[in-house]
């Protein structure tokens, strides 16, 4: 399996959303996008095990490299291993649940909405990533939507 699909998917709806006109295009979008993934997740759990069945076993499947900079050792390198696919299900759950249970909110709707899938974006890079500057790289992409959900939508006090 191709893991640029599961970063896809995040990607193309974030984007997406921003051309939204309205709250429920919105939402709509943000429902569809977080399905998408979730199904994505679970056929990667498919695809995994059927490597497994077939007698692959490498610690890491599906693996992509591709040189970013050559003169500092960075490379674009994504692969899964068991650990990762059950991180990758769990937030693929998460996504599609915090929708869900977010479909009533009124404040500045769009921008929470793009946040969410924005961070599990990153959380897909982070859990996916073999390169440790693409895992820095994938990690920061999740904290800055992290932060400003809880700063403007978290409860309590948020110091």
């Amino acid at each position: 399996m191709n893991l640029f699909f599961l970063l896809g998917a995040p990607l193309i709806t974030a984007i997406a959303l921003l051309f939204a006109k309205n709250v429920k295009a919105v939402r709509l979008i943000s429902l569809i996008g977080a399905t998408i993934q979730f199904i994505l997740a679970f056929f990667l759990l498919y695809a995994f095990r059927n490597e497994r069945l077939k007698g692959n076993w490498e610690d890491m499947l599906f693996q992509q490299n591709y040189r970013w900079f050559s003169s500092l050792n960075i490379n674009f390198h994504v692969g899964v291993d068991g650990i990762s696919i059950a991180m990758i299900m769990l937030t693929a759950f998460v996504v599609l649940a915090g929708v869900l249970v977010s479909w009533n909110i009124q404040k500045m709707t769009k921008e929470f909405y793009f946040l969410l899938i924005l961070l599990s974006l990153g959380a897909y890079g982070f859990f996916i990533s073999l390169d440790l500057f693409i895992l820095f790289f994938f990690l920061e992409i999740a904290v800055i939507p992290k932060y400003l959900l809880i700063g403007i939508w978290g409860s309590g006090k948020k110091e």
